[in-house]
């Protein structure tokens, strides 16, 4: 009996394992061997005189180097031409690889993260509303639209969603009335329905029409929001997968790795962004890189690094006119809240399980506008001596 097939004994021996460098060299000597085969068959049938196994091994082997990289099979980056010999290297001394460090966690994805973001970035381009569309909205103005997202922030508080349903909700929206004209009393209606169709995209258990009729004051049948919701479905295109705000806002703060008071206050800030129309001609991802600026300015932190540059693919040069609208949309909500006008996301953030960050005092437009004045001629001073 074989002594080697030890499960007869019941025995299981431990797995075989081979490293990336003994595949390679088996494949070596694999292929050097095939590749003499192959010359001395072609010999042969020349000479017509056959030759034997052992004359195949005769032959001292030339060495051999596999010319693709063992990087290869464990760097994305390489197979997504994201790598680049020269200048990847050098960058990569300013920053700090985070995906590296979150290397060992699946639901990370690090391998993917840098081509995923980069098609993120594309699609933000593609799905977009007009920033100018209430110009086409005679009936709509820039305070009505302002007076429905405070409301679908109750709605979403109502119901307990997820930030991401109204992100959704009010991108819907916006794309919805870049396309058609809509009355002042359907409004609130495309709004509602904007709300559902997130919902039953983003919620585990999204509320039903039911209940969406009944948020309304039964204004709305549940008829009317069917027939909406497929209106709504129709001009949207079924595009329903877009990047938010809040997408590259989740990139951001993994990076910087922040604690409480700057994780809330860049999302308070983030979300007080779809409260103004003004905001549309910003990029989801400029938002996201500007909160996280103006938030670590006003917690009297360094408010941008290296590696928040990299991965925001933002200088403050390129941010600096988002931060200065963010900030002063800032001093409006805070102003508004304080007369008692459309106060819902700020007594959101006023609760303590948000460390009531809305109460933080905004910072006055000139200091901001100084320090960002600053920081421009350090950069451009900075550029300057680099290129010398």
């Amino acid at each position: 009996m074989n002594q080697n097939r030890s499960s007869s004994y019941g025995v299981q021996m431990p797995p075989v394992t081979y490293s990336q460098e003994l595949l390679l060299s088996h494949l070596n000597k694999n292929s050097q061997v095939s590749s003499h085969q192959a010359d001395r068959k072609s010999q042969s049938q020349t000479s017509g005189q056959p030759i034997s196994v052992g004359q195949v091994h005769s032959k001292p082997q030339s060495s051999y180097h596999p010319s693709i990289p063992t990087g290869v099979f464990s760097d994305p980056r390489i197979i997504d031409g994201v790598r680049q010999s020269g200048d990847w290297e050098r960058k990569k001394k300013t920053w700090i690889d985070v995906d590296a460090l979150n290397h060992d966690d699946p639901q990370a994805v690090s391998h993917y993260a840098v081509p995923i973001f980069e098609y993120l970035r594309q699609a933000e381009l593609e799905r977009r509303p007009k920033p100018e569309y209430l110009t086409a909205q005679p009936e709509i103005n820039s305070k009505m639209r302002s007076i429905l997202v405070d409301w679908l922030v109750e709605v979403s508080e109502e119901y307990r969603m997820v930030p991401d349903t109204l992100y959704y909700a009010v991108n819907f929206l916006d794309r919805v009335l870049s396309e058609q004209r809509v009355s002042r009393s359907h409004l609130q209606l495309v709004g509602i329905t904007c709300m559902w169709i997130a919902a039953k995209y983003e919620e585990i258990y999204p509320p039903n029409v039911t209940e969406f009729s009944y948020i309304t004051d039964n204004t709305y049948s549940r008829e009317q929001l069917v027939a909406m919701e497929e209106e709504v479905l129709k001009k949207l295109k079924y595009e329903l997968t877009v990047p938010t705000a809040k997408t590259f806002l989740r990139r951001l703060l993994q990076v910087c790795n922040p604690d409480d008071q700057l994780h809330f206050m860049s999302n308070y800030l983030t979300e007080i962004s779809l409260m103004e129309a003004s905001m549309l001609h910003f990029l989801p991802s400029e938002i996201a890189a500007a909160a996280v600026y103006l938030a670590n300015l006003i917690l009297a932190r360094a408010p941008w690094s290296p590696t928040l540059e990299h991965y925001s693919y933002y200088t403050p040069a390129q941010i600096a006119d988002c931060v200065e609208a963010l900030a002063e949309l800032h001093i409006q909500v805070n102003s508004r809240a304080q007369g008692g006008e459309l106060t819902a996301l700020y007594e959101k953030y006023s609760h303590s399980k948000f460390l009531g960050v809305s109460r933080v005092s905004p910072l006055p437009m000139s200091v901001v506008s100084q320090h960002l004045s600053v920081a421009l001629s350090e950069n451009n001073a900075s550029g300057l001596s680099s290129r010398a």
